[in-house]
């Protein structure tokens, strides 16, 4: 992906696949009758059906844009995404890096 590690360097966060105690979540889970729905949190364990649930995966660039954005540059960042070839990432990873070449103009 390009501009990846600039932009990760620029606010602090890796990117996993790899589920555990991360500090944000981006999943697909599937409804009780098949349907595919997305989820954007930072606690699995409490999800808002109005606040995490997303029907389209277009959605999810921007939920990780204003996670990003917001989360501590202190410390880094953890974000779980189950895969992290998709789309939403190559489109929030671009306008982030327009937001930090922007910023420095």
């Amino acid at each position: 992906m390009k501009n990846l590690k600039k932009v990760q360097q620029h606010y602090n966060f890796k990117l996993t696949n790899s589920w555990g105690i991360q500090d944000f979540y981006i999943y697909e889970e599937t409804t009780a009758d098949g349907y595919s729905v997305y989820i954007a949190t930072d606690s699995p364990d409490k999800i808002y059906v109005n606040e995490n649930v997303h029907y389209y995966d277009s959605d999810l660039s921007h939920e990780l844009i204003e996670f990003i954005k917001h989360s501590s540059k202190l410390d880094e960042t953890i974000i779980y995404v189950d895969d992290l070839n998709t789309h939403y990432i190559g489109e929030a990873i671009q306008e982030l890096y327009e937001l930090i070449n922007t910023e420095n103009d």
